[in-house]
């Protein structure tokens, strides 16, 4: 019964606060002008967007268009009805008068009006075909104010800003460091960033290896936890990156005869650290950029830790300390020396004519005759089948060399790289460059070939 009374002096309220406001408005507009036209902001928006998703589908007749301009405008009013009817029981318990018996049938009417609420906006969202926000929704990287990366180490967690503006693709992104941290430091840094109305979209990505996944899970779940904390849940993406393509080997710095080179996952597109127009890429590396070539190795996620080789002939020795001091300067100031090791290497160069001329394949593989020229140009003759480029084809590249390889590069998305045995044939096999600068096979077996001239 006295539920039901409750729901009887609801209904009388609201009916009679709805004549009041027919009456004030009664000489403000006429029916037909009420008809014709939507004075509410919100419901007209609410029609203009059901609209414009529903003709995304297929284009609306005027009789489809009526009929979904009559289901918006009713279940708006019904929301609005409920919106007021859970806001008038919320004040009477607030209220806190009457007996223990009416607040109890009071918030079971709450509860109820709030349950058919949830149900109606239900019911709009599939009139208007609207995907609503979620909490830790993934966010459009166009939309974010802010990218955090965090990467979980043995050491400590690497954390970097992302710099914008935001890529898709990692070749181009820019990073700022903000070194190797405590777990505590590095939430400390999460928690700064959220309070910030500016930073939100906020994304954060937790890059990881296999063996961290416990660690990354405690971490995000701590991560989680701040968000939750801020209330920007609606707000935050939050992600775990596992990288599986680190491959053995170190990541290399070669001078012969004075001259840097060195090998780029990612083709001639990345970004330079620096924010400069012109592109970082494998090959020689010019005097000035080689901090860029270093920073480039240290600031991406998921090159850390790494150990990078510098190897050099016996003239470029000199020039070889000078780098390894600059790597080791760089970790320093980026704040991550713990996990970034600097070693060089002395090797006996080969000469450079032993790479000159044309050779012929021997063995079976992709390439039929390479043919290296004195100018840095060399030519590829491919097998039949060959991919991406035909075979049959004379394909111009360029090359360099190391103190002991030759690395040659014809854009079809491999590097070839050839050393010399024993008795002076060239071995070649194909590689991928991987974004810390060392290398996977792309073809395992090695063609041999023989010089013909």
């Amino acid at each position: 019964m006295q539920a039901k009374w409750i729901k009887k002096s609801l209904c009388l309220l609201l009916c009679l606060g709805m004549a009041t406001a027919a009456i004030a408005q009664g000489d403000t507009s006429s029916v037909l002008d009420r008809v014709q036209n939507v004075d509410d902001p919100e419901l007209s928006e609410l029609i203009r967007v059901a609209i414009e998703n529903k003709s995304k589908l297929h284009r609306l007749d005027q009789i489809e268009t009526m009929e979904l301009i009559r289901k918006v405008t009713l279940s708006y009013t019904q929301i609005k009805l409920f919106d007021q009817q859970i806001a008038e029981v919320s004040r009477k318990i607030e209220a806190r008068t009457g007996p223990a018996e009416i607040r109890y049938d009071l918030t079971l009417a709450k509860t109820e009006l709030e349950a058919k609420l949830a149900t109606e906006l239900v019911n709009l969202r599939e009139v208007m075909s609207i995907i609503p926000k979620h909490a830790f929704d993934k966010k459009p990287i166009k939309s974010l104010s802010s990218w955090v990366l965090l990467r979980v180490l043995d050491q400590g967690v690497y954390v970097l800003d992302t710099l914008p503006p935001f890529h898709t693709y990692w070749g181009r992104q820019r990073y700022k460091s903000l070194g190797l941290r405590s777990e505590k430091g590095a939430l400390d840094y999460v928690r700064e960033q959220l309070k910030d109305p500016n930073n939100l979209p906020i994304r954060i990505d937790l890059y990881h290896v296999a063996k961290m996944s416990n660690a990354v899970k405690n971490l995000r779940g701590k991560v989680v936890s701040l968000i939750r904390e801020a209330n920007c849940q609606m707000e935050a993406e939050v992600s775990m990156k596992l990288i599986d393509w680190i491959a053995a080997g170190k990541s290399k710095f070669f001078i012969r005869n004075g001259t840097i080179s060195t090998l780029h996952g990612g083709g001639d597109a990345l970004m330079r650290p620096d924010g400069a127009s012109r592109s970082i890429a494998t090959g020689v590396v010019e005097p000035n950029d080689l901090d860029q070539h270093i920073l480039w190795r240290l600031m991406h996620p998921s090159n850390v830790p790494l150990k990078i080789w510098i190897e050099h002939d016996q003239i470029s020795t000199k020039l070889a300390r000078h780098t390894t001091d600059r790597v080791r300067a760089i970790a320093k100031d980026l704040g991550i020396s713990e996990v970034v090791e600097a070693e060089r290497i002395l090797v006996e160069s080969v000469p450079e004519t032993a790479f000159l001329g044309r050779w012929q394949a021997m063995t079976k593989g992709d390439v039929q005759t390479i043919d290296i020229q004195p100018t840095g140009a060399c030519a590829f003759v491919l097998s039949s089948g060959s991919k991406p480029i035909r075979g049959g084809m004379s394909v111009p590249g360029r090359w360099f060399l190391t103190p002991k390889e030759i690395f040659m590069d014809i854009k079809d998305k491999r590097i070839y790289r050839g050393h010399l045995d024993k008795e002076g044939k060239l071995v070649v096999v194909k590689i991928e460059i991987i974004p810390r600068g060392t290398f996977s096979l792309a073809v395992r077996h090695p063609t041999v070939f023989k010089k013909v001239y």
